[in-house]
């Protein structure tokens, strides 16, 4: 008999959560699954419930919420035998989009029921764990803007993309790959990406692996906002790359050198760490179940 557990978050995203107990046991039987269900009730309760789950040796712990949640549940399993399923419910679901998980409730919970398991890389950002992307500049500020605004949905967010763009200012970096020579670059921003995608299918780095033992380290240098349209369409059918605005470099570490302590996000979370940011891609410290 497996042991699988459900952390659900009631504020990601939106819709009802109440629903998620019925279906959870429609998919899986007493016969086959002891199963259990945790409501989380403030912040970080997720990572702490899962970190009990996993000592009390239970095959999967489910993230039903967004990037957020799942971020919290990821790092609670990450390098233990226990994996991570997804019930992806936020506003961007990066992670999800990337492995082609189903976005639909029940199509989720059918899936995760199979209890296919893969193993995938994380990112460490001085010490913060991400899965999906971590970064520094512009989408870093907007993260924090958006934490600010207090509202979620792709409306708020592109509102904050085009309101903000005329107040930003892009920064000069020094950006050392592995053991390379380090190099200078004045960025608008600085996407460390483990998975190809910030959320709602924007590929910041098409091809990014979760597989691969690398980060990829998209470099976007300041455009005038009439390409800005442009760009958008580019990150939306995943040919960033292809544009003069955009550098990417492959790597396994990246040490990050900018002019003052500020804003970073780690798969949507927005938060603040110092002049010097170490970045570094763990292989294979996560199972998931796919």
């Amino acid at each position: 008999m497996k042991k699988i557990a459900f952390i659900i978050n009631p504020k990601s995203g939106t819709g009802r959560k109440t629903k998620y107990p019925d279906l959870i046991h429609k998919y899986f039987s007493e016969a086959l699954f002891e199963v259990d269900i945790h409501f989380t009730e403030y912040a970080n309760d997720g990572f702490l419930r899962a970190k009990e789950y996993v000592a009390e040796g239970y095959d999967a712990v489910v993230a039903i919420g967004g990037d957020g949640t799942v971020n919290e549940i990821a790092r609670a399993v990450m390098n233990s035998n226990t994996a991570l399923g997804i019930v992806p419910c936020g506003s961007g679901n990066g992670l999800a989009l990337h492995l082609k998980l189903p976005l639909q409730a029940s199509a989720a919970l059918k899936r995760i029921s199979k209890m296919r398991v893969n193993n995938i890389d994380a990112g460490l950002l001085n010490n913060q764990p991400f899965f999906c992307t971590a970064g520094i500049g512009y989408d870093a500020y907007i993260a924090n803007r958006f934490a600010e605004a207090g509202k979620r949905g792709p409306v708020v967010y592109v509102g904050e993309v085009i309101f903000q763009y005329f107040d930003y200012k892009p920064q000069t970096y020094k950006l050392t790959f592995d053991d390379d020579p380090p190099i200078e670059r004045t960025a608008f921003l600085v996407t460390f990406a483990n998975a190809s995608q910030w959320g709602n299918n924007a590929s910041i780095a098409p091809k990014a692996s979760v597989t691969d033992g690398f980060m990829d380290v998209v470099v976007m240098s300041e455009f005038p906002i009439y390409v800005a349209p442009k760009i958008s369409l580019r990150l939306f059918t995943k040919q960033l790359d292809k544009t003069r605005y955009v550098e990417v470099f492959k790597c396994k570490k990246l040490m990050v050198e900018r002019p003052k302590e500020d804003y970073v996000h780690y798969d949507g979370e927005p938060g603040i760490m110092g002049e010097q940011l170490e970045v570094q891609i763990l292989p294979k410290v996560l199972k998931i179940l796919v």
